[in-house]
């Protein structure tokens, strides 16, 4: 018969080269966001935001009634959006699950009989004629303070666009997660701001696109969200958070894990999330 202490060593071992499964709580799903850039087609913008706040609002809310990974739906209109390349689009749509999401198409027809009264397909044709997809992406939630009920129609988004330097992925989102998460909770307790998150992109990606990761930031207001955060109140907040750290060091850190490509602004205009 096994001695005690080697009875836990053979349970141990068991449970190490079983993935450790013994012990391990079961990890919570990954979010993921899957975003869609859309152009409006000439003289369809009033019935398009007139279906955004109508019908699919009513499908966005059945399809969370069926898929309770599914989190939260948005669509913002963009603003101010210069002229640099690949910046052609009026809306973004925005699904957030818990884990991957769905694949495109595996909605059921009777969710969306229940919801408007049509099939996929015919959906499918009358948003055909109001707008067209230009571009789609996934991203993965590395980062954030997201307050459940926080957000509204109305709110300005703010998006900032981020290339990570050559082997400082690790870096950058732990930087993300030990360093800004905590001073951003500050910051939106103290009314500064309403959330704020960081998602890496999964697709497309690699050294050819332009960006790889992006962070997002929630305002009451367009002021607010022109104006942006206050410095000095940053570097309150970061010492506040973090006292003894140098936030010069954490500056110059910043600076050699990453580089702004571009900020965008959009304003939300229809809003649905899973009901508590």
């Amino acid at each position: 018969m096994l001695k005690p202490l080697v009875r836990v060593f053979v349970v141990c071992l068991l449970a190490a080269l079983m993935g450790g499964t013994a012990f391990a709580q079961p990890a919570q799903p990954d979010l993921y966001v899957s975003v869609t850039y859309m152009k409006i087609l000439p003289g369809q913008e009033d019935a398009y935001r007139a279906y955004l706040n109508t019908t699919v609002k009513k499908l966005y809310q059945e399809m969370m009634a069926a898929n309770p990974s599914y989190l939260s739906w948005s669509s913002a209109k963009a603003m101010y959006l210069g002229m640099e390349h690949g910046m052609d689009f009026d809306y973004v749509g925005a699904s957030i699950y818990s884990g991957p999401p769905p694949e495109p198409g595996s909605v059921p027809d009777a969710i969306y009989m229940k919801a408007t009264g049509m099939s996929s397909a015919d959906l499918a044709k009358k948003v055909a004629a109001m707008r067209t997809v230009v571009g789609t992406e996934v991203l993965r939630y590395r980062a954030g303070v997201r307050i459940p009920g926080a957000l509204k129609e109305g709110d300005f988004r703010v998006v900032a666009q981020i290339k990570i330097k050559p082997g400082m992925g690790d870096e950058y989102y732990d930087m993300a997660q030990t360093i800004l998460q905590p001073v951003n909770e500050v910051r939106i307790a103290n009314g500064e701001l309403k959330s704020w998150s960081v998602w890496g992109r999964v697709f497309p990606s690699g050294v050819a696109t332009s960006y790889d990761a992006f962070t997002v930031q929630y305002f009451k207001d367009l002021a607010s969200a022109v104006k942006g955060l206050d410095a000095t109140k940053g570097v309150q907040a970061f010492l506040k958070v973090h006292p003894g750290r140098n936030y010069a060091t954490y500056v110059s850190n910043a600076r050699d894990y990453s580089e702004l490509q571009q900020r965008l602004v959009m304003q939300v205009v229809a809003l649905v999330e899973r009901a508590k």
